[in-house]
């Protein structure tokens, strides 16, 4: 509501402007200027909280999200809302690894976002992947031979959502020109993707991890090395389908394939 400011001028003065106006009645009421400010700071203070209620209720922002093992190191990932996959499709059985069954890839969700931790056939399979005509991020050479309409840029992947985002590390692999891994921190929740990373360097200086997915043989390097992993759980994926590993800690999971996670 604005302040009804009466004429105060006396005649034959000139007239004030608006502002001194205010001023003088100000000081001539002050009791209701006094009532008027305090009403517009409780409405403020209101507006503020209900803000702040919204804020925390977000959608999206307390979501679980469900992770299915799709083999080898292939993750489906979503909140019901995004989906994501990590190295998938990969080809079939490279390598002696994980076969996957029949239509896995015709069963790929639209508009999902794929991530590559790098170019092996055990991770990407080209085929398989430029027939869901979807976009897809990783290092060189997943992106090689496919054009700029099928290929994420770096940023766009963290405008995905609002409680989305992706960091990613360059890391080492043998006889991979390029290898990432990746920090995705979605929801609250902190999940570290490690692909075929052959030391704990990286990994070690995650903090506050709810879920690191790693290979026996990073496991093993931090062992060696003394280097306690920062995670609430640990999930060991890139094992054949004919090797056992024994589970030996409640705190690593062995996953057997298409078995589903979920986290709250």
């Amino acid at each position: 509501m604005n302040i009804l400011v009466p004429n105060i001028n006396h005649p034959g003065q000139k007239s004030l402007s608006l502002k001194v106006r205010r001023k003088v009645y100000a000081v001539r009421y002050p009791k209701y200027i006094t009532m008027k400010t305090k009403k517009k700071k409780i409405i403020k203070t209101i507006l503020l909280s209900l803000f702040i209620i919204v804020a925390n209720f977000a959608p999206g922002q307390n979501e679980a999200i469900e992770i299915e093992f799709l083999g080898n190191c292939g993750l489906f990932m979503t909140d019901g809302n995004l989906k994501v996959y990590v190295d998938f499709p990969y080809k079939s059985g490279a390598y002696g690894y994980m076969t996957y069954r029949p239509g896995l890839v015709d069963s790929i969700h639209e508009n999902s976002i794929f991530i590559f931790t790098h170019g092996h056939a055990d991770h990407f399979n080209r085929k398989g992947f430029k027939q869901t005509n979807q976009k897809l991020y990783g290092p060189w050479p997943v992106s090689f031979f496919l054009s700029g309409k099928r290929k994420y840029k770096f940023f766009e992947l963290n405008d995905k959502g609002q409680n989305f985002s992706i960091t990613k590390f360059k890391t080492k692999h043998r006889l991979s020109l390029k290898h990432y891994s990746y920090l995705i921190e979605w929801n609250n929740k902190r999940i570290y993707i490690s692909g075929d990373d052959e030391s704990a360097d990286t990994i070690s200086t995650m903090d506050d991890l709810d879920l690191a997915f790693a290979p026996y043989w990073l496991l093993h390097n931090a062992s060696e090395r003394g280097i306690k992993i920062q995670t609430k759980q640990i999930i060991l994926y890139h094992h054949p389908s004919v090797e056992s590993i024994d589970n030996k800690g409640e705190k690593v999971i062995v996953p057997v394939q298409y078995q589903k996670f979920e986290l709250e």
